[in-house]
């Protein structure tokens, strides 16, 4: 990557950005501050969920510092990043304890696990030949962005607020919104579902021959942005 003054401050302002939303995060759920009041909706959870992701997509649109920033990630990388996601285990321990709803642990922790499992195989053949890989590439992108869509509605939809309609008499979603899980879905995911979206807004370059004819794998390296 070519080092400049302009590179060296956007990665300091994309990676100082980063660290104050996860201690904004980190200090409401040490305070309680996202378990719902009694009668009113998640509010505070539903903020942390999308003012980032909101953020940092305009900002991405406007085709800027950042979006060239963004350019310079490795796919590889982005990909391999999700293996976090076998953190869905513990949505399903959870549930098997009856600490957790079965209608939010089953679809968000079994599609956590199944991302995380098919990282290594998607990654290595995103190594082999990219434009082969292209479809599975954006497949497993448009799964794994769903499957934290799902998991955010089934949170709230089991919740014990006003909008947990299907919560029933059971164990409602009240542990995810207690620290330190409450950094699952006030950190993790927004930024899993952004990097999702990187990576779609990206899948293009896998189908694009390079300057030597090949397949465009050094689309895959860290180039550098001006």
């Amino acid at each position: 990557m070519n080092a400049s003054p302009r590179n060296f401050v956007t990665r300091c302002f994309v990676y100082l950005s980063l660290a104050l939303w996860f201690l904004i995060a980190l200090r409401i759920g040490l305070r309680g501050g996202f378990s719902s009041r009694p009668g009113l909706p998640p509010i505070a959870l539903g903020l942390a969920v999308l003012v980032p992701i909101a953020i940092y997509s305009l900002v991405y649109a406007d085709r800027g510092w950042f979006w060239k920033y963004c350019q310079s990630f490795d796919l590889r990388v982005l990909t391999a990043l999700h293996l976090w996601r076998f953190v869905g285990i513990d949505f399903i321990v959870n549930w098997w304890n009856g600490k957790l709803p079965a209608g939010f642990s089953l679809p968000a922790g079994g599609g956590d696990i199944v991302v995380a499992l098919t990282v290594v195989p998607l990654f290595y053949a995103l190594g082999r030949n990219a434009r082969s890989a292209k479809r599975w590439f954006i497949a497993w992108n448009i799964f794994g962005l769903a499957d934290l869509v799902v998991a955010i509605a089934m949170g709230i939809l089991h919740s014990g607020s006003p909008i947990g309609i299907l919560a029933g008499n059971g164990p409602t979603t009240v542990l995810m919104s207690q620290f330190p899980r409450s950094l699952i879905p006030t950190f993790f995911v927004p930024l899993f579902m952004l990097l999702h979206m990187l990576a779609l807004s990206r899948a293009r370059e896998l189908g694009e021959p390079t300057r030597r004819g090949g397949d465009n794998l050094g689309s895959l390296g860290l180039s550098g942005c001006a």
